[in-house]
């Protein structure tokens, strides 16, 4: 008879499967929870921490010997405990799946709450952030044709993508693993070595991605705050961040996760709204509308920043842990990549018809009337009047990103603790480790303070590799195992990714060095 100890019930019995074998002659036949010694089991006994597995024999004690002997004694420390099945709680489902003489697949308890709707949801939700700023530009830069398109094959890209991390993580789970993350699915495949590459790929894509969100406060301030230059805005953006590194729990800030949710629909309505005034009242001649791109280079750069308004990938483990229904995850994949693609190319669709060609790489920065806003005209030259539609814009962008930002810088800092024992136990060390996240964000946000130029170059690298090409590998992997399905279309995923990773990077960084040179000419200018 096997003997499970309390440890691990703890390790597995909130999760979906774990495997057990059965020794010596008993044949496992009844699984009980057990609680504090009480006969009468509540809903917290059944899911407390001293709670022990035991196998019950098919006949009498003296069958199976001294083994079960201890059993009937009840030992906790053996893990070992005989009940009635009568008395487990009514959700137990541990003992519907047994064998004669092995326990294969116990299946556990699925406490998820998530119905596969509010799945999609939460990914609608996810994908819908401040990145949207940028889709009116990628549009105007492609053209009408070519940017639609791109911007419905980032759609399908990234759904293709994410089905193919879900395919993963079942193959895991139905080998009996419990991937908390997708960094658990490469150990899986490729070993520890794997996982903590891949952990410290995607932490630099994070505090790089925050970055970029302290440059977008920064402008959004500015559209408050003209008086002042777009690099002090930045320097004030990046000062309000910067406690995140004595951050211990995000308990009290992530309560405020639903602001994401409304953020998400201010963003549509006042970006729709906005580009209704601008086709209405700004001259003709300052809408240029294209069918086609100017410049094809640009292209798969442009393509991988519309990826990066999608791109759910890294909380599909969490999510698919949390569902009622594991299994609908790639429903839910599906039908919020339709939603979210339907809402981006009629959001971009009208951005690009209210501005044309001249709208703003961030489209806040459009909403004023000539000479332009402050941060794409000259500090010297006095902006005009701002659209109401902007200054709504601008609060709901700095305050879905004040709880997004200390968010992701903590996701960050707590993966990094979770994978080198010495952040756990040197003071030193861990500051340190928290000082360079944070810092690392501020450097971008202060040296680089280039909204679509640094979001083209984080995409075209670490996006591409952890949304698409990681998950091509993982999948290939499993595929030699006959553990998932890699065929025709998952290779074209892979060319694709690796295509838009060698030319978007060259065409982006191109970008950036222009940005940058017009930039110091700007400032050179000034003095």
């Amino acid at each position: 008879m096997a003997v499970v100890s309390s440890k691990e019930i703890k390790e597995h019995c909130d999760f979906e499967a774990t495997e057990f074998d059965v020794e010596g002659g008993c044949d496992a036949k009844t699984l009980s929870p057990f609680g504090d010694g009480d006969d009468d089991l509540e809903d917290e006994d059944y899911m407390n921490e001293d709670m022990v597995i035991c196998t019950l024999k098919r006949g009498s004690t003296s069958d199976c010997g001294s083994d079960d002997q201890r059993c009937d004694r009840g030992s906790e420390e053996d893990g070992l405990i005989s009940k009635d099945l009568e008395k487990l709680p009514r959700q137990d489902s541990c003992a519907s799946n047994f064998s004669t003489g092995s326990l294969s697949k116990v299946k556990v308890p699925n406490h998820g709450q998530v119905t596969t709707w509010a799945a999609t949801t939460n990914l609608v939700t996810c994908m819908i952030g401040a990145s949207v700023l940028s889709l009116p530009k990628m549009v105007a830069d492609s053209g009408w044709i070519m940017g639609v398109a791109m911007l419905v094959l980032a759609g399908g890209t990234s759904s293709r993508a994410s089905q193919m991390v879900c395919q993963s993580l079942h193959a895991v789970r139905e080998s009996g693993g419990d991937p908390q993350s997708i960094g658990d699915v490469v150990e899986v495949c490729f070993g520890i070595r794997s996982k903590k590459l891949v952990l410290v790929l995607v932490s630099i894509f994070q505090i790089c991605k925050c970055g970029v969100y302290f440059v977008v406060v920064g402008a959004n301030l500015h559209y408050w705050l003209d008086t002042l230059t777009s690099r002090q805005c930045t320097f004030i953006a990046v000062g309000c961040g910067f406690w995140t590194v004595f951050i211990r729990s995000v308990s009290t800030i992530s309560k405020g996760a639903a602001l994401g949710a409304l953020a998400s629909v201010v963003y549509i309505l006042s970006i729709s709204s906005a580009s209704a005034t601008a086709a209405s009242s700004l001259p003709i001649e300052t809408r240029s509308l294209h069918m086609w791109p100017e410049n094809l280079g640009n292209l798969p750069q442009i393509f991988a920043v519309m990826l990066y308004a999608y791109s759910p990938a890294d909380v599909l483990p969490t999510l698919q842990k949390d569902m009622v229904q594991p299994e609908q995850l790639p429903v839910a994949v599906f039908a919020s990549h339709v939603i979210v693609a339907l809402a981006y190319v009629a959001l971009a669709c009208a951005g690009y018809f209210g501005w044309g060609r001249s709208v703003a790489g961030n489209v806040l920065q459009s909403m004023c009337e000539p000479p332009g806003c402050p941060g794409v005209i000259p500090d010297d030259v006095r902006p005009g009047a701002k659209w109401t539609s902007g200054y709504i814009l601008s609060i709901a962008v700095v305050t879905n990103l004040a709880v997004t930002i200390p968010i992701v810088l903590y996701c960050v800092i707590f993966t990094m603790e979770s994978q080198f024992a010495t952040l756990k136990t040197s003071r030193f060390a861990n500051l340190t480790m928290r000082l360079g996240v944070v810092l690392g964000s501020v450097a971008i946000a202060l040296f680089v303070p280039f909204f679509i130029e640094i979001l083209g170059v984080i995409s075209t690298v670490l996006l591409v590799s952890i949304q698409i090409l990681l998950p091509c590998i993982i999948s290939w992997s499993l595929s030699r195992e006959g553990k998932s399905r890699f065929g025709a279309l998952e290779y074209g995923l892979f060319v694709l990714g690796c295509v838009v990773m060698v030319i978007g990077l060259n065409s982006s960084l191109r970008n950036l060095a222009a940005a940058i040179r017009a930039a110091n000419s700007k400032q050179t200018g000034g003095a």
